[in-house]
């Protein structure tokens, strides 16, 4: 799981950082105190979960979460703040959860239990490295990037590739790995089986390929 933190006090991310350790050992934690890179990081990495202190100076919390949504519609928010009156206000975005400071964490591991969108437990069930028909699996990205409404070049720009690369993978010349399919899934806002499961099914179906 790929969790970021963002609040203005070292100290206090040092210690949500802590218990968030104990809480969730596997997972890849990156802390911020300045809101602008934080954004930028959603922007170009897959995240899964995102706490964030609400009553910051310039961009509060709430505004952040408004940014970062837009950039990754699964991104699971969670409201970290010493003041509770901002709890009503906080859940007129898509939200996890809203912790109170001090942090613990039996609050952290009540909140990662809530959610909104649990990251794939088991990305191998969906055998992503065994998908073949490249150009099945670009048809099904063309599709899911006109739906966003995002050019190529936009789209290019997101994930920080070249805009021929998406030509490629949108024609079947080539495949994403698995780094850059977690940021097309971040930007298209889906899960890795919205976009293969039958892919994998057509593969085997119509192709002689791996069964699944």
């Amino acid at each position: 799981m790929n969790i970021i933190i963002l609040d203005n006090h070292k100290l206090i991310i040092s210690e949500i950082r802590r218990q968030l350790m104990s809480v969730q050992p596997g997972a890849v934690c990156e802390c911020f105190t300045k809101q602008r890179e934080a954004i930028e990081y959603v922007r170009n990495n897959p995240v899964d979960a995102a706490l964030l202190d609400v009553d910051m100076p310039g961009l509060n919390g709430i505004e952040v979460a408004e940014l970062m949504c837009q950039l990754n519609p699964r991104l699971n928010i969670i409201f970290v703040t010493g003041y509770p009156e901002y709890a009503l206000q906080a859940f007129s975005v898509p939200v996890s959860d809203f912790i109170v400071k001090p942090v613990s964490e039996e609050a952290l591991k009540t909140s990662f239990g809530k959610l909104r969108f649990p990251p794939e437990q088991s990305v191998d069930l969906y055998r992503y490295d065994d998908v073949k028909d490249a150009k099945a699996l670009g048809a099904r990205l063309r599709s899911l990037r006109k739906k966003r409404g995002l050019s190529v070049k936009e789209l290019a720009d997101r994930i920080d590739v070249s805009f021929q690369t998406i030509y490629r993978w949108e024609n079947g010349e080539r495949i994403p790995d698995g780094f850059n399919m977690g940021k097309l899934m971040n930007v298209f806002g889906v899960r890795l089986k919205d976009i293969i499961s039958d892919i994998n099914i057509d593969s085997q179906n119509n192709s002689g390929g791996v069964q699944y």
